[in-house]
């Protein structure tokens, strides 16, 4: 039960971080960061035992959902900093 609260409290550590990062430096970078913190929550997810991690689904499912999300945000990152085109 100490690490789900301990789990709840790094989500916002890196969910602050992440907002931080994207305004003080780029929306770029923050995007990046956001993709690795996903990369790290399923390599947590793979090596964690069941009993410690609050799960609705499998693990197979969680991780390979996890490195997909990581793989898109990873990929459209660079477009954060796009031009707004209004009309």
């Amino acid at each position: 039960m100490v690490f789900r609260r301990g789990a709840g409290v790094a989500v916002v550590i890196v969910v602050a971080g992440v907002c931080a990062l994207a305004v003080f430096s780029s929306p770029v970078h923050a995007v990046a960061a956001l993709a690795l913190s996903l990369v790290g929550a399923a390599v947590l997810r793979a090596a964690t035992p069941t009993s410690l991690l609050a799960c609705a689904r499998s693990r197979a499912f969680d991780v390979v959902f996890l490195l997909l999300l990581a793989a898109a945000l990873g990929y459209l990152s660079v477009w954060g900093d796009a031009a707004v085109v209004a009309a």
